[in-house]
């Protein structure tokens, strides 16, 4: 499926096999999503993670991103992304009592 979307999406001549397939590459993208880890953490049998990096920025930029994941969601393939919870805003208040303060002396410097 992924195959046939690709190739519908894209031009032929950007499928030219390297050192590590389109397949192992977006494996590689899809794992990271899958188990929260950062790129440089991910596993060897993904290839190295720059290429897998730098294969799923192209294809954000290219619009193909969204497209494949629409269609996974569609067709109940996908597997849900790691989420991890949001820390609550943090709010800072500090107060300064007026006897506390020094005046200004010259630095020395």
């Amino acid at each position: 499926m992924v195959e046939e979307l690709m190739t519908s999406y894209f031009a032929c001549r950007q499928f030219a096999r390297g050192v590590v397939d389109i397949r192992t590459r977006l494996n590689g993208a899809l794992h990271r999503l899958r188990t929260g880890c950062l790129w440089d953490e991910l596993p060897e049998e993904h290839g190295p993670w720059q290429i897998a990096k730098e294969r799923q920025n192209t294809w954000f930029r290219k619009g193909f991103w969204p497209v494949l994941m629409e269609e996974l969601n569609r067709r109940g393939e996908a597997t849900p992304v790691r989420c991890e919870p949001q820390a609550p805003p943090l709010e800072v208040t500090a107060t300064i009592a007026s006897e506390s303060f020094k005046r200004d002396t010259r630095s020395t410097l």
